[in-house]
């Protein structure tokens, strides 16, 4: 490693020279000469952007995981394969982060320990899987999985955002609509009644003060939000609290089948994968225990993880436990007779994940109409008020 001082414009542009003369930047810094100098301020100060670039999209850290896991798997090394990632065209975000990594990787560390320290940019559910692959000897094996999760989870937001495109359509113009009626047609119609010494008809009367009391309604609608959010905050610090809470949200009719299976595939996936890497059934399991986010599932997860070591088969332990299916126990014992347990317990996920995007894409179909009707409903009745009133005023005109 050597080290020395470019002269150039911006941050960015030394950078970019640096890799033009076959060198890898580790770290930059500004000497205290170009310090002192006039530079812009705001996103787009070099060294700003710098430090704060870390930070990477859903869509962008798949792309950047399944490049590396090409890399690694085509028998690339990690320092080889960050310098290419971070080559020539790569975004700020992405040179940052690579070239941060493979600081840290020189440094000795292990490519999860390095990606730990970034939490912004690795959820800790992408470093429980990569540090499972590591402690197994299968980093490749394990960057792989991340890759293929990361895109199924991309797959599945791009479907959800597609469908929810036309309900939010929907709302916003109905939102629209509520504020012309509440803040500019009713205002003008009441005057008109006053003067006759009339009341305004029915849900109007109720909506004449809200354009004189809006800042009231919207000073107490805030607080409360704060307050709910704050004793949320203040729940989510008690783990005993919150496992009732996400035992309730699994006994919910109509979410609750939905988490149980996203958890129960998620845990199915990441075991089965982990195992055909070669990792060991115990580390296995507790890494795949660590990627689920309910509290009370993965408490009984846990409990599933400390009876396999008594010398129960995985299928007895998950017997009458409620986790899994009957059938997808069954085929655990069946994978376990035949010793393809791994394969198993991924074609299970698959099978999970399905039933849970169907359910979603079903969940999501169920909500365009369901807000036609009670948007359209709330809209038509202003509407219809709205009207008769004007006819009232018309029946003023002629009496």
């Amino acid at each position: 490693m050597t080290s020395g001082t470019i002269v150039a414009e911006e941050l960015d542009a030394a950078v970019e020279a640096l890799y033009g003369s076959g060198l890898t930047p580790i770290e930059t810094v500004l000497s205290s000469d170009s310090a002192s100098a006039s530079r812009p301020i705001g996103r787009n100060a070099p060294g700003l952007r710098w430090q704060s670039s870390q930070h990477l999209g859903l869509k962008e850290l798949s792309a950047f995981t399944t490049e590396l896991a090409a890399l690694v798997n085509s028998g690339v090394s990690l320092d080889a394969s960050f310098r290419v990632l971070a080559g020539a065209g790569a975004s700020p975000r992405r040179l940052a982060l690579a070239t941060g990594l493979l600081k840290d990787i020189l440094a000795g560390q292990q490519l999860s320990e390095a990606m730990s320290r970034r939490p912004d940019a690795f959820p800790p559910d992408y470093i429980a899987i990569l540090a499972g692959g590591e402690a197994g000897g299968q980093t490749a094996q394990a960057l792989t999985l991340l890759g293929e999760m990361l895109a199924r989870r991309v797959d599945i937001r791009n479907k959800i955002r597609g469908a929810l495109v036309y309900p939010a359509i929907l709302l916003a113009m109905s939102a629209v609509s509520i504020v012309v009626i509440v803040f500019v047609l009713i205002p003008n119609l009441t005057p008109i009644f006053s003067d006759a010494g009339l009341p305004l008809p029915g849900v109007l009367a109720a909506l004449a003060d809200l354009p004189d009391h809006w800042p009231r309604y919207l000073f107490w609608f805030s607080f409360g939000t704060i307050v709910c959010w704050l004793a949320y905050r203040r729940i989510a610090g008690h783990e005993l609290t919150m496992r009732k809470l996400d035992r309730l949200i699994c006994r919910l009719p109509v979410m609750g089948p939905i988490v149980q299976r996203r958890e129960a595939g998620q845990f199915a996936r990441s075991a089965g994968t982990l195992l055909e890497a070669g990792v060991p059934l115990m580390t296995a399991l507790q890494t795949a225990r660590s990627l689920v986010t309910n509290r009370y599932l993965s408490a009984r997860y846990s409990e599933v993880i400390t009876r396999v070591p008594e010398g129960r088969a995985l299928s007895q332990v998950l017997e009458g436990m409620e986790l899994l299916p009957p059938a997808m126990i069954r085929l655990i014992a069946v994978g376990e007779e035949t010793g393809q347990l791994a394969k198993m317990l991924v074609r299970i996920a698959s099978s999970l994940e399905g039933e849970v995007q169907s359910r979603i894409e079903q969940l999501v179909g169920l909500l365009t109409p369901l807000l036609t009707v009670g948007i359209g409903g709330l809209v038509g009745a202003l509407i219809l008020q709205v009207m008769s009133a004007v006819l009232s005023i018309n029946n003023l005109a002629y009496q």
